[in-house]
């Protein structure tokens, strides 16, 4: 190659740097441009979000129903069940602990009294049983909410 062809193709690789410059710098001040739209757009979300988070949180707790806190035997057939249950054992053991007290009253001695002696125990681990159900579905549409939740955030700050 002669050394005007090298100067030639110097000059090129020169432009070529200085074009490559300047589009990396009209890219960078672009995305810099973009990044400053979207926390701008990020703060005015989380303004109007702690101006309404009181509803925002009420509308969320009421997305499960308005009786989401109140006990409705119609809807809650499981839960009714286990009432009756826990009931029905409680009932039970005060009538056990009324005919022992009665045979106690009536000087019936040990040796011919039918009532059995001290409390029946179920060991049915009822409560821990409807802790995992109850976590485990609650997680689940805790889970799909966030998502739904942090998606309109970005979309907000995504100008979308």
């Amino acid at each position: 190659m002669t050394e005007n062809a090298l100067e030639k193709a110097r000059k090129a690789a020169e432009k070529a740097a200085a074009a490559l410059a300047d589009a990396e710098a009209a890219e960078d001040a672009r995305l810099a441009q973009i990044a400053a739209e979207r926390a701008e757009r990020a703060r005015d979300y989380d303004r109007d979000l702690l101006s309404r988070w009181t509803q925002i949180a009420a509308d969320a707790r009421d997305s499960e129903g308005t009786g989401a806190f109140e006990y409705d035997p119609n809807t809650m057939g499981f839960l009714e069940g286990l009432i009756r249950f826990a009931a029905a054992r409680e009932k039970r053991r005060i009538v056990v602990q009324a005919a022992q007290n009665a045979e106690s009253t009536l000087e019936i001695p040990v040796s011919q009294r039918t009532v059995p002696v001290g409390d029946r125990f179920y060991s049915v681990d009822v409560a821990a049983e409807l802790t995992r159900i109850v976590e485990g579905e609650a997680s689940r549409r805790v889970a799909e909410f966030s998502e739904a939740f942090d998606a309109k955030r970005q979309e907000y700050i995504n100008g979308e």
